[in-house]
C-alpha cells in the first residue's frame, strides 16, 4: 500500500479555526556613552500636569481590553495564514498561524492547521509536536487522533499510528477515514488479513459512499500477498469494484495490471479495450494499452491509443515522438515527417528529433531537405558525426561533391576528435581528383588516431588508385592485423593478391573468412570467383560469379569478370551479354573502350568461325583490377 495514501489524512482532516498564545516583549538598556537621563520617569524637569498622572489601578487596564479586538486580530492573522498557504508560502503561513495563538492560545484547530503547514514544509517532528499538543488540549477530538495517526504512519511508527486510529474509532465508531487508514497501516506491515478486515468493514459501512474503493484496495492487498488463494481473491475484488462502478478507472487499471503481471496480456487488453469502448477514452487506459500494443507489435492499435494521449499537453511531445517512430517502422515516412515537424515546433533545439527528421527525408529520397536538417544538428550533439556523414553522402549523390567537401571541412574545424571525418574528407577529395591532398590528410588522421583502422583502409585504397600496389598491400595487411574481422580489408587484400596473380591460396583463405561474416555480399563473392578463375577453376568460378552477379546485377566489374569466365569456357553469347552489361554499368570511358575490345574479339572469332572446340587455355583479353570502392 502506498505511503502516499496513508498521508492523505494529514490535510483532509484539518479544519481552520482561531487560536491564541502569549509573546514576551524585549526591553532596551541605557546607552552608557551618552549623557544620562535625569530620572526621566520620576524627576522630569518639565513634568506633565497632575491631571495626566496615571491612576493607581493602571495594572487592571489589560483586563478591560475589548475581547472583540482580540477576536478581530485572531481572525485577521488566520485569514492571512490561509492566504499564504493557498499561495504556497508555507513559512509565512506558519508565522501567521503562530500569531493567531497570541490571541487564542488554547485553540486546537489552529494547532492542527499549524501541523499541516509543517508537513508541507517537511518538518515532521514539529508537525507531530503541534498535533500532540492538540491531543493534550482536546483528548476526545477524533480529528486530532486521526491526524496523529497519519503523522505516526508517515514516520513509520506503526504501533502508535494504530493506537491513534483505534482511539479515533472509539470516539467515532463510523469514522470511514480511520477504517481506511487502519487497513492501510496493516497492509504496510504485511498483516494482510487484518488489513482486509478493515477494508471489508469499510465496504459494509452504510455511511461510506464509495464501497467500490474498498474492494479496489482489497484487490491490491491480496495481490501483494501473492499466494495462489490471495491472487484469486485479488482478481475477484477488482472485478467486484468494477461491477459496482463500471466506469471506475483505477479498478480497471488495477485488474489490467494484475493480468499483465500474471502474464495474461490478452485478458488485460480485453478488460481495457472494453473500458475504452464503453466509458472512454481515458488517458490512463490509453497509456497502458498503447504500451501493450507496442509490446505486441500491433502498431495500428497502438496508434489509436496514442492519438488519445496526444491530446494531453503534458504528454503530447513524447506521444508524438512515439507515433513518429511507429510511422518510421511502418515506412509511412510522410506521416512520420509530419509528426516530427510538430515536435520541432515545440522543441526546435532537439538534435535527436532533427536527426530523425533528416533521416526520414533521406528515406523519402527528398535529399535537399535531408541535407538541410542534417546540417542543422549542432556540433556538440551525439548525432553530429552521423549527420555530417549522411549529409556528405547525399551531396555527393546529388553531384554536389564540392559542397560535400566544404561541409566536411567545416565539420573538421568544429570537431577534430572524430576520425571518421578524415576518412570521409579523403574519400571526397579522391572523388574530385585530389589524391595527393587526400593521402596527406589521411596521414595526419592516422597520426592522431593510430588505432582507427578505417583510416588505414582508405589509405590502402588511395595508394592502389595511384598505382602503388605494393604499398597498398602493406596497408591492407596492417588493417587485417589490427582487425582480423575487418571484412573490407580481408576482401581487398584477397582481391589484390588475385589481381596480381600471387599468393592465391592465401587470398582464398582471406576471402573465405570474409564470406563467413558476409555470405551474401556480391563484391566478396566476386573476389572469390576471381580467385578461382585465376586458379584455373573456371567452372567453379562461373558458379560463384553468377551468384555474385545475382546480388549485384548492375556492378560493372562483376559482369566483366563473369564475361571473362564465360569467354574462357567458350560460352561466347553469354560472354558478349555480360560484356555489354559491364560497358552499360560503367561511366569510365577508358574502361568502356577496354570492354568493347573484348566484344570485338568475340565478333572476330564469330566471323572466322570455329572448326572445332577451342582449347581451355583460350586467352582472355586483359582485365584490370577493381576500383577502390570494390
Amino acid at each position: 500500500m502506498s505511503r502516499a495514501t496513508l498521508g492523505i489524512m494529514v490535510q483532509s482532516t484539518l479544519v481552520a479555526f482561531s487560536a491564541l498564545t502569549m509573546l514576551a516583549c524585549a526591553t532596551s538598556g541605557v546607552d552608557q556613552d551618552r549623557a544620562p537621563y535625569f530620572d526621566a520617569a520620576y524627576n522630569d524637569r518639565n513634568r506633565a500636569p497632575a491631571s495626566m498622572t496615571p491612576p493607581q489601578n493602571a495594572g487592571d487596564l489589560a483586563a478591560r481590553i475589548d475581547s472583540g479586538s482580540n477576536r478581530a486580530q485572531a481572525d485577521y492573522h488566520f485569514a492571512a495564514g490561509e492566504a499564504y498557504s493557498f499561495d504556497g508560502i508555507h513559512s509565512k503561513a506558519i508565522e501567521s498561524f503562530k500569531t493567531v495563538l497570541i490571541y487564542d492560545a488554547d485553540s486546537v484547530q489552529v494547532r492542527l492547521r499549524l501541523a499541516a503547514e509543517y508537513v508541507k514544509m517537511g518538518s515532521m517532528s514539529e508537525a507531530l509536536r503541534q498535533a500532540e499538543e492538540a491531543a493534550t488540549l482536546a483528548p476526545k477530538n477524533p480529528d486530532v487522533h486521526l491526524l496523529l495517526g497519519g503523522l505516526y504512519s508517515n514516520l513509520k511508527n506503526y504501533p502508535k499510528a494504530i493506537d491513534s486510529y483505534e482511539t479515533t474509532l472509539k470516539l467515532d465508531a463510523k469514522n470511514n477515514d480511520a477504517l481506511m487508514y487502519l487497513g492501510a497501516v496493516y497492509a504496510e506491515r504485511k498483516d494482510f488479513d487484518k488489513a482486509v478486515k478493515y477494508f471489508e468493514a469499510l465496504a459494509k459501512n452504510d455511511d461510506y459512499a464509495t464501497p467500490q474503493t474498498a474492494y479496489y484496495y482489497i484487490g491490491r492487498i491480496r495481490e501483494d500477498q501473492g499466494t495462489k488463494p490471495a491472487l484469486k481473491a485479488s482478481e475477484s475484488a477488482f472485478k467486484k469494484a468494477i461491477e459496482m462502478k463500471p466506469d471506475y478507472v483505477e479498478a480497471t487499471v488495477g485488474l489490467g495490471g494484475f493480468y499483465i503481471r500474471q502474464k495474461k496480456t490478452s485478458m488485460a487488453i480485453d478488460v481495457m479495450r472494453k473500458f475504452q469502448r464503453d466509458h472512454g477514452p481515458n488517458m490512463k487506459i490509453a497509456d497502458l494499452l498503447s504500451a501493450l500494443y507496442l509490446q505486441e507489435e500491433k502498431y495500428d492499435l497502438a496508434l489509436e491509443q496514442l492519438s488519445i494521449l496526444e491530446s494531453d499537453p503534458d504528454e503530447a511531445l513524447n506521444v508524438k515522438v512515439k507515433m513518429a517512430l511507429i510511422y518510421i517502422d511502418q515506412k509511412q515516412f510522410p506521416k512520420a515527417a509530419s509528426k516530427l515537424h510538430e515536435v520541432l515546433k515545440q522543441a526546435p533545439d532537439s538534435d535527436k528529433i532533427r536527426f530523425y527528421l533528416a533521416a526520414v527525408y533521406e528515406e523519402m529520397a527528398v535529399a535537399d531537405k535531408a541535407v538541410e536538417h542534417f546540417s542543422k544538428v549542432p556540433a556538440a550533439s551525439s548525432f553530429y558525426q552521423d549527420s555530417i556523414v549522411h549529409a556528405a553522402y547525399l551531396l555527393k549523390e546529388m553531384k554536389k561533391t564540392k559542397d560535400a567537401v566544404k561541409l566536411v571541412e567545416s565539420a573538421l574545424k568544429e570537431r577534430k576528435d572524430i576520425p571518421q571525418f578524415y576518412a570521409v574528407y579523403a574519400s571526397l577529395m579522391d572523388d574530385v581528383g585530389q589524391v595527393d591532398p587526400a593521402l596527406a590528410l589521411l596521414k595526419e588522421g592516422i597520426e592522431k588516431f593510430p588505432d582507427y583502422v578505417q583510416l588505414r583502409f582508405f589509405m590502402g585504397t588511395l595508394l592502389d588508385r595511384k598505382g602503388e600496389k605494393e604499398k597498398s598491400v602493406e596497408e591492407m595487411k596492417k588493417v587485417v592485423e589490427m582487425d582480423p574481422n575487418h571484412v573490407q580489408g580481408l576482401n581487398y587484400l584477397a582481391f589484390s593478391y588475385a589481381d596480381m596473380g600471387v599468393r592465391l591460396e592465401e587470398a582464398e583463405t582471406l576471402v573465405k573468412r570474409a564470406l563467413e561474416m558476409e555470405p551474401k555480399d556480391g563484391y566478396i563473392l566476386d573476389t572469390y570467383g576471381w580467385i578461382l578463375f585465376k586458379q584455373g577453376k573456371t567452372g567453379d568460378a562461373i558458379r560463384v560469379l553468377e551468384t555474385a552477379h545475382s546480388h549485384q546485377p548492375k556492378e560493372s566489374i562483376i559482369a566483366e569478370h563473369l564475361g571473362d569466365a564465360y569467354y574462357r569456357s567458350q560460352l561466347m553469347d553469354k560472354a558478349r551479354r555480360m560484356y555489354e552489361k559491364a560497358a552499360e554499368y560503367t561511366s569510365d570511358e577508358s574502361k568502356i573502350r577496354e570492354i568493347r575490345l573484348k566484344i570485338t574479339a568475340i565478333e572476330k572469332q564469330e566471323v572466322v568461325g570455329f572448326s572445332g572446340r577451342q582449347p581451355a587455355s583460350l586467352p582472355v583479353p586483359e582485365t584490370k583490377g577493381p576500383k577502390a570502392d570494390k
